[in-house]
């Protein structure tokens, strides 16, 4: 008897079987011959028994009558993101027919098959598969089958709900599942949920007879990360934990997520940067950053490595799958160390709207988001505009509010204006990311609602093309002229959600039909609007797709990138692409935000004025004893490739201006705004030397008649143009400078480790009320407001 129960077949439990075993010994004798049993002791049995038939067979003839398919309503905040959704008979709009449809991958696997029976035929196959649905006379039946997007496997026991109402069912063990007592015409939703997937909802009208079948692919998220740790030099292996799934992935594979590379990567105990006093905490240099997953700190704090997400994202919510790579901070240099300060201008401004996001959602966002340089520039410098020269420089500086016996310098780059009407006109492609993840809080809504306000600002000469992507990419729209806007918005508003990201092959197309169209005499440029993560396709490497990016850029067709969306985003890619492809990086986060994207920056966005755009600034050592540059991390250039127009750096649209910070050390403060010093500088009189700016640049292909030339120019600032204090900065260089050590707070820099959001508050609530007119003053000093709130509560 104990080998009969203990069969593999039933599955039952040691305890179980003990249990069993000893209710049929104790009805035996001591020998092992059975009791006698008397019916009087059966007749209680019997008549539980009895009961308890009657009331199931009561129970079941109610539910089927009354409650069918009743399981309490979805949540609608589970419902975020939509993959890819194939129609078994082509019914529902955006969906495949059956016969597109891989019937063998998602074939219930037997034991007959397992056990080597002959292979069915497609048409048994698909007979399998295609259950017989038509009209009843309590209405419509749909059915269909909840698959692994990924493996193509049946989901046992997903739930499938309509949503607004409590009906559901849940799907059986080879994930195919049913619903019935639909009326003809109804429009309904349906929820499909399943732990360790991303909820996918569906529209579906019901038709007025059958059949009314489905295949719902859902895309498995990574629901847990392990604790963070730094490689020392060596490549390294992941652990991803999913609900459902447990498997080991390499950092290749982890990359396609995590763009970025890990080879020579340093532990936190290396790298420390030349000139750093011995007590300071070493900062590996930008291109040895170690990429790591987020975790909790020690301390409770959050420490976001290069990915947050997990189970406990920035102050436990849930904003999952967000990418970001920081770049360290920069040290203080000493001037008899090192001179020269050599970077790649930047004029994205991502950063600041991402922070801005976070905050607006009640969450700090994460230190590796924050890119010093990306918010300084976000605000206007107040610097004269001209329309002449290619370039003007412009420099001043005064006593910090930030640092006790330093003061900050600001040097400007200011880019020729050229108005809307005098632009040249361009060639655009847009690239547009219609995968699964683009349903997500509506992301693609707010795509074509960003293009709808470019389209308005675009005239005569102008063509627009349009490119998808999903799982494959696909040329929707032929270069057309804007005098045919209709043709162009009904492309774009005809757009829906689904698939995988495969982002290679749409940037290959899109990039194709560029080369078609291109002119040398107009600006030939492709818009990204995406939320940045590539996975699916012929290559999710990123060095892959920033090559074939930068050799397009070589040939003169640009790329500017728009970020969309909290969640499942990745900055890292979308800066990236960017940076190589000699565009710009912005991020909407509301629709302010896209109409001063797309119509008070028009021109600034499209046309380049001038790339490989370098700064070099020399400090005079005998002035400056140490100096800073705050930001421009990831902008770093060697200062013997300064005139090596071989190396990659920074483009800048029309009428974009930039903005350095530095925070300095002098051997010999001005005594005031006239300034005075003593010693060997104090002999050249008034006019004491603090630092030559050189800037050296490359004329863009349009710019027919200079393209390809280089250019440099250089300004000096002098000791007397310091202010004596803070407070008798421009009020422009207040608010930049406050905005920097905003930054700073947020990123954990060193040396703004004695700095307190709260302290700031009423600095950023002055500028507000001496600024009224702009609106990121107010802004700034909505966002530290918020941000001193969530530090003060943790």
């Amino acid at each position: 008897m104990k080998r009969f129960l203990s069969h593999n077949r039933y599955k039952l439990s040691d305890r179980e079987r003990e249990n069993i075993w000893y209710g049929i010994r104790r009805e035996l004798t001591p020998d092992g011959r059975p009791r006698r049993i008397s019916m009087r002791s059966l007749r209680p049995a019997l008549a539980g028994v009895a009961t308890v038939a009657a009331l199931t067979v009561l129970g079941v003839w109610w539910i089927d009558s009354n409650q069918q398919d009743r399981l309490p309503t979805a949540h609608p905040g589970l419902l975020a993101e939509a993959p890819e959704t194939r129609s078994f008979e082509g019914k529902a709009p955006g969906t495949e027919a059956l016969d597109e449809f891989d019937v063998a991958a998602v074939e219930p696997e037997t034991e007959k098959a397992r056990q080597g029976a002959p292979e069915k035929s497609p048409a048994e196959k698909t007979t399998m598969l295609k259950m017989a649905v038509s009209p009843a006379p309590a209405g419509i039946s749909l059915s269909g089958r909840i698959l692994d997007q990924e493996t193509g496997e049946g989901l046992a026991y997903a739930n499938v709900l309509i949503r607004g109402t409590t009906r559901g069912v849940a799907a059986d063990s080879s994930g195919i599942f049913r619903l019935d007592h639909l009326q003809p015409g109804q429009d309904i939703t349906l929820v499909i949920m399943m732990l360790g997937y991303a909820p996918f909802e569906q529209a579906v009208t019901v038709p007025a007879e059958g059949p009314l079948e489905y295949a719902f692919n859902l895309e498995p998220v990574i629901v847990e990360t392990l604790q963070a740790f730094d490689v020392a030099g060596a490549s390294y292996m992941v652990e991803i934990k999913g609900a459902v799934k447990e498997h080991r992935v390499s950092s290749g594979e982890f990359d396609k997520y995590a763009i970025g590379s890990v080879d020579g990567a340093l532990s936190r105990d290396e790298g420390a940067a030349p000139g750093i006093a011995a007590t300071l905490p070493p900062t590996p240099a930008p291109a040895e950053k170690v990429r790591r997953l987020a975790q909790w700190g020690p301390d409770g704090a959050w420490d976001s490595g290069s990915v947050t997400g997990g189970t406990k994202p920035p102050n436990g919510a849930q904003v999952e799958l967000m990418y970001f790579d920081h770049t360290g901070v920069n040290p203080f240099i000493a001037t008899e160390d090192d001179s020269l300060s050599t970077f790649a201008v930047d004029v994205d401004n991502a950063s600041w709207t991402m922070a801005r996001n976070y905050l607006s959602r009640g969450m700090l966002p994460p230190k590796d988001a924050i890119r010093v340089e990306e918010f300084v520039n976000m605000f206007d410098p107040g610097w004269p505009r001209h329309t002449d020269d290619v370039f003007r420089i412009h420099s001043d500086g005064a006593v910090s509010r930030f640092g006790d016996g330093y003061h900050m310098l600001r040097i400007g780059v200011v880019g020729k204006t050229v108005k809307n009407e005098d632009r040249k006109a361009a060639n655009l492609i847009f690239v547009i990311d219609i995968s699964g993840s683009m349903n997500r809080e509506n992301r693609l809504g707010a795509v074509k609602r960003s293009l709808h306000i470019l389209l308005d600002e675009l005239g005569e000469g102008d063509r627009v093309g349009l490119v998808v992507y999903g799982s494959r990419g696909e040329v929707r729209l032929e270069p057309t002229d804007i005098s045919r806007r209709e043709v162009i918005m009904q492309a774009i508003d005809g757009l829906v959600s689904n698939g995988s990201t495969n982002v290679h092959e749409g940037l290959e197309l899109a990039y194709g039909l560029a080369r078609k169209y291109y002119e040398p005499a107009k600006v030939n440029r492709l818009i990204l609007c995406s939320d940045g993560v590539a996975n699916n396709g012929g290559s999710t490497e990123a060095e892959e797709i920033l090559s074939l990016v930068r050799t397009a850029s070589d040939e003169g067709i640009t790329i500017s990138t728009i970020g969309f969306g909290m969640g499942n985003f990745n900055d890292v890619l979308m800066e990236k692409l960017a940076d190589k492809g000699d565009g710009n990086y912005y991020y909407v986060d509301r629709q302010e935000e896209a109409e001063r994207i797309f119509r008070e920056n028009l021109t600034g966005l499209l046309q380049t004025i001038a790339r490989e755009v370098k700064v070099q600034v020399e400090f005079d050592t005998r002035v400056v004893k140490r100096w800073r540059l705050l930001g421009y991390e990831n902008r770093d250039v060697a200062d013997r490739d300064f005139r090596n127009d071989a190396v990659d750096a920074g483009e800048v649209g029309a009428g974009h201006q930039v903005t350095a910070l530095y925070e300095l050390k002098l051997a010999h403060p001005p005594g005031g705004a006239t300034g005075s010093a003593t010693g060997e500088a104090a002999r050249e009189g008034p006019a004491i030397r603090v630092c030559t700016v050189r800037l050296r640049y490359e004329a863009p292909t349009h710019d027919t008649a200079r393209a390809g030339q280089v250019e440099e120019i250089a300004q000096t600032l002098l000791l007397n143009q310091f202010a004596g204090d803070f407070a008798s900065g421009t009020v422009w260089m207040r608010a930049q400078t406050v905005a920097a050590e905003f930054a700073e707070i947020l990123r954990g820099s060193y040396w703004a480790k004695e700095s307190r959001l709260a302290d700031l508050v009423p600095v950023a609530d002055g500028l507000a009320a001496e600024m009224p007119g702009d609106p990121v003053v107010r802004d700034l000093a909505d966002m530290i407001r918020k941000a001193a709130d969530l530090q003060a509560a943790e």
